[in-house]
């Protein structure tokens, strides 16, 4: 009956893909495989409000609208003022607990009593609207989070990761690291004598070389490669999974990179460069914190700067 009525009321909401699910269990189950937006939580069923205290609970479904539906009829003993006071008791008791609405949902006869009937009808239809603006309102605001964190976290030149992106993630992909008990490894790439091309070509000219610069890095980058442009000419490669020998190779297959082929600036502007890079690996089972890690591999970038650049220098 309950299942029947409430199939009713949603026909005539097309935003909506409805689906039943009878007992705690099933409940349980569909919340962790699925991410409802609306609940309807039959209130005679004492286990409903426990699922409803224990998902306000979770972040993941802070704003999942939840209603409590009683179907449950008042004593016909009752006055007016208990009826009253027993609606204002549960309507609070609920709202406590998580609930975004409690509606009494007495089964009256549509035939005997269609005022009545139409009134609840319109009423629990009035709150899945409701839920419907909030939760459009609400992915709205996701939508506008994910663009501001984007632009963020991306820098506009190069369109890499920041410097921003990079302190957010080393630290993540180091617990990461440790977790699964692998190594993880850092590079740290300067493009050798960068001031010498603003200085003879303009700054347009050297905003077109970072920008090369940054499209063979992410041409050339594998899966667990994650390029960011650390500041002017320098940025930063974290290594997944990978140890000293295996950065040492990834980090003289980009020095070659830069090497082995000239930035074409125009047809009469061709520019040799090169890069010296700057490597460091924390070692599976190592707890090292990321700014002795990024310490270690800018100490190493210096060594390879110093001692005639265009070079590729470890622990």
């Amino acid at each position: 009956m309950f299942s029947a009525r409430l199939s009713e009321q949603v026909k005539g909401l097309n935003a909506l893909n409805c689906q039943q699910v009878n007992g705690v269990e099933a409940a349980l189950e569909f919340l962790e495989s699925d991410n409802p937006e609306i609940l309807l939580l039959q209130a005679s069923q004492q286990s409903n409000w426990e699922i409803c205290r224990s998902i306000k609970q979770h972040r993941r479904f802070l704003w999942c609208y939840c209603i409590l539906l009683d179907e449950r009829d008042c004593p016909q003993t009752h006055t007016n003022e208990a009826i009253l006071l027993r609606q204002a008791g549960v309507s609070t008791t609920a709202l406590e607990i998580g609930a975004d609405a409690y509606l009494w949902f007495p089964n009256f006869s549509k035939s005997k009593n269609e005022d009545a009937h139409d009134h609840l009808d319109r009423l629990v239809q009035a709150h899945i609207r409701t839920a419907i603006r909030r939760i459009q309102a609400h992915n709205e605001l996701l939508q506008t989070n994910d663009l501001l964190s984007s632009i963020a976290l991306v820098d506009p030149l190069t369109q890499l990761g920041n410097r921003r992106a990079f302190d957010w993630e080393l630290p993540r992909q180091l617990q990461v690291s440790r977790d699964q008990e692998q190594s993880l490894s850092l590079l740290i790439l300067d493009i050798d004598f960068f001031k010498k091309v603003n200085d003879e070509y303009g700054h347009l000219v050297g905003d077109q070389v970072l920008r090369m610069f940054a499209s063979r890095l992410r041409h050339n980058m594998r899966f667990y490669e994650t390029p960011f442009r650390y500041g002017g000419e320098e940025f930063i490669v974290i290594l997944q999974n990978t140890s000293l020998q295996e950065a040492q190779k990834v980090a003289e297959r980009l020095r070659r990179l830069i090497n082995d082929a000239p930035f074409v600036i125009n047809r009469h502007l061709d520019l040799p460069l090169t890069v010296s890079i700057g490597v460091a690996t924390v070692a599976a089972g190592d707890n090292e914190p990321a700014e002795q890690l990024l310490g270690r591999a800018d100490q190493n970038l210096l060594r390879a700067k110093s001692t005639g650049r265009n070079r590729v220098i470890t622990n």
